[in-house]
């Protein structure tokens, strides 16, 4: 592929591992992007091997997939560099069920806002031997698995979301334990459809259909609820799965338009590092560097073209 990048498919489902590149050294170099995000679209999850990331170059690299999120639960933001999430069972701000295990339900990033994540990553700074796996689940699969008639029947479908509103369910974690009083008062409801073009490639998927969905607009709330549950018992057949154990290095990054994900909950660190877990996470909205115009050239257009081809805009 371009850019000599080695990029070798995964013993799964989907995803990819790419081996051979130094971030450090290439954190926003044209070609490496573009063949990254290319490789991106294609196996919706990329596994980017030994790295050994400073934090300014990490941002750099964030930047070109989209405009780095600063998250709604401040507790997770590092202080120097609130882009950047810190997740994992260390630290002051990982010893409280809410922030250790807060990602540990089957959710789709920012879902729960108008603009949400196109992409999410997470490097890996320290790994337990065993645990703290990162689940992912192709959801354009699960839609191009459907028969003809549900397919049909979902067409047009507007889903209702808003912060957790569907965690806690089958036994998941309740996301919502994370939000502080007032922030708990100020979430809204957002809207999303539930089958979802993807901007770059057109490709459908069953969009966030677990975490946040409150209901399915112009239906009953029981029948709503019952077509989302059906929907995220087939989004996560072994067909459509695969998980991620980290190695210290790992840059694990996926297209939320593509895929669903959740953590596997992790016990508090103890004083055995072998029970450590520790990740820097960075979501990102909107278009990656290839289809944005390069603002020192006016007038340019982007490397890859329109970035809603044929798409329907992801806040509905």
């Amino acid at each position: 592929m371009g850019a000599g990048l080695d990029i070798r498919s995964l013993d799964a489902p989907f995803g990819a591992a790419v081996h051979g590149l130094d971030l450090n050294r290439t954190p926003d170099d044209p070609d490496v992007i573009d063949a990254l995000v290319d490789a991106l679209h294609e196996h919706r999850m990329l596994v980017i091997k030994h790295q050994a990331l400073d934090i300014e170059n990490y941002v750099t690299f964030g930047r070109q997939m989209g405009e780095p999120i600063i998250h709604v639960v401040k507790a997770i933001r590092m202080e120097a560099c609130p882009e950047v999430a810190v997740v994992g069972n260390v630290g002051e701000r990982s010893k409280s069920d809410p922030l250790r295990l807060a990602a540990a339900f089957w959710h789709t990033d920012q879902a729960y806002e108008d603009e949400p994540a196109s992409a999410t990553m997470l490097y890996c700074v320290e790994a337990p031997k065993e645990g703290g796996q990162t689940m992912l689940t192709d959801t354009i699969a699960a839609y191009d698995a459907l028969d003809d008639r549900m397919k049909a029947r979902l067409e047009g479908l507007v889903v209702r979301h808003s912060y957790g509103a569907a965690s806690g369910r089958d036994g998941e974690y309740d996301a919502r334990g994370s939000l502080t009083e007032d922030q708990r008062n100020n979430v809204v409801s957002v809207y999303h459809p539930l089958v979802l073009k993807h901007p770059a490639t057109g490709r459908r998927s069953l969009y966030a259909v677990a975490g946040t969905p409150e209901g399915i607009e112009g239906m009953a709330g029981e029948e709503g609820q019952a077509l989302l549950r059906d929907l995220k018992q087939h989004v996560l057949k072994p067909a459509f799965r695969y998980d991620h154990s980290y190695e210290v290095g790992d840059l694990a990054i996926w297209d939320t338009f593509a895929t669903m994900h959740s953590a596997v909950p992790i016990a508090h660190a103890s004083a055995d590092p072998a029970n450590t877990r520790l990740l820097w996470r960075i979501s990102c909205r909107g278009a990656p560097a290839p289809y944005r115009p390069d603002t020192s050239q006016p007038g340019a257009a982007p490397r890859k073209g329109d970035w809603n081809q044929g798409a329907a805009h992801p806040g509905g």
